[in-house]
C-alpha cells in the first residue's frame, strides 16, 4: 500500500488502497521523472469499482506517453482519453528543478496543498467539474518553491484533518509522513491514494 520513490532528487510516497469490500480502485496514480522535472498525478474514476477504473486507467496511460507535453496539452489529451469511457477528476504537477517552480492543474476534488520551509501554505484554487471527453478548455498555475518544500496531493477517499499539517511542515521523511497520516484515516469509505513529496534543501 505504501511504496518511496525517488527521482531527480524527489522524494515521494504514494499511499493506494480500493474502498472496502472492493477487488479495484477506481483511483490511479503517476510518479515519473523527465530532464531535470518530476510528474505526479492522481485521477479518480467517478463512482467506484470496475468502470471507475477503466477510467482512471485510461488517463494513466496517456500520462506515460505523453508526460513530456505542456501541462496543458497533456490535460487535454487525458480528457480525450475518457469519450466513451466513465468521466474522472484529475491533478497533474510538474516540478520543474531548473525554474525552480511547480506547474499545477486540475479539473475536480483531488485535493493539493505546498509547504514551504518559510512557514507559507499554498493550497491552489481547483477547477470545478470533471474530465469527460468533452471539449474544455484547460489552465494552468504556476508557483515558485523554496528548495526544501513539500507537497501532498489526495483523492476524496482521505478525510483532510488540520493535524496533518504538522506531519508536512515538521516532516524529516516522505514515508515518516505518509505512515502518520495512514495511522490516522478513518476505515476507507472510499477508493483513497495519497502522495507526500519533498523537493530537496540543497
Amino acid at each position: 500500500m505504501i511504496k518511496h520513490h525517488q527521482l531527480n532528487g524527489i522524494d515521494v510516497t504514494s499511499y493506494h488502497t480500493a474502498k472496502r469490500g472492493n477487488w479495484c480502485s477506481g483511483d490511479a496514480y503517476h510518479i515519473s521523472s523527465g530532464e531535470g522535472h518530476v510528474i505526479c498525478a492522481i485521477v479518480d474514476g467517478l463512482g467506484s469499482g470496475e468502470e471507475a477504473m477503466k477510467a482512471s486507467q485510461a488517463v494513466i496511460q496517456v500520462i506515460e506517453m505523453d508526460q513530456d507535453e505542456a501541462i496543458e496539452e497533456l490535460m487535454s489529451r487525458c480528457n480525450n482519453a475518457l469519450r466513451e469511457k466513465r468521466g474522472a477528476v484529475l491533478t497533474i504537477i510538474k516540478v520543474d528543478m531548473a525554474r525552480e517552480e511547480i506547474i499545477y492543474s486540475n479539473v475536480g476534488n483531488i485535493g493539493c496543498i505546498f509547504y514551504s520551509p518559510s512557514g507559507k501554505l499554498v493550497r491552489p484554487i481547483p477547477t470545478r467539474g470533471y474530465v469527460s471527453g468533452k471539449r474544455q478548455k484547460f489552465k494552468s498555475q504556476r508557483y515558485q518553491f523554496e528548495k526544501g518544500m513539500t507537497f501532498l496531493l489526495y483523492s476524496d477517499g482521505l478525510s483532510f484533518d488540520p493535524a496533518f499539517h504538522t506531519f508536512m511542515m515538521k516532516m524529516t521523511s516522505t514515508n515518516r509522513a505518509m505512515q502518520q497520516v495512514v495511522e490516522m484515516m478513518a476505515h476507507n469509505a472510499d477508493d483513497t491514494t495519497i502522495l507526500i513529496g519533498k523537493v530537496p534543501a540543497l
